[in-house]
């Protein structure tokens, strides 16, 4: 089985189905090199809420960019994200390491992810 099985939920590139990444699938730097080889019209982004953020300590952190002001554990706020809790808005860092590792912009991974989320759930054949 190639390398892609080192990844949670994602599959070979060769495979029929969708890869999805999430924060989980971006941890180490064996995983980085694993997205870089699934072509962007066989991805899928996921931000895996409320867990799978994407921490410092993870090989992908060096290629976030866009950053959420945090509050603390369990002390939720209005205009705040809680703290080591993955929300709907991270979803741009999961594409901004994509685009990084695979050396495009994050708005053609984001279209590339658009366009599969409608050919999976069956909105274009």
């Amino acid at each position: 089985m190639p390398i892609a099985r080192g990844i949670q939920g994602a599959t070979p590139p060769d495979h029929h189905g969708p890869a999805v990444c999430n924060g989980c699938s971006l941890k180490t730097a064996e995983n980085l090199e694993v997205v870089r080889q699934i072509p962007l019209e066989k991805l899928l982004l996921e931000t895996d809420c409320p867990w799978c953020d994407i921490r410092p300590n993870h090989a992908s952190y060096q290629y976030v960019d866009t950053k959420f002001p945090t509050k603390q554990e369990k002390k939720w706020e209005e205009g705040f994200c809680v703290k080591s809790r993955t929300e709907p808005c991270h979803i741009v860092q999961v594409a901004e390491v994509i685009a990084r590792v695979k050396g495009c912009s994050v708005e053609d991974v984001a279209d590339a992810c658009y366009s599969n989320s409608l050919k999976f759930y069956g909105f274009l054949t």
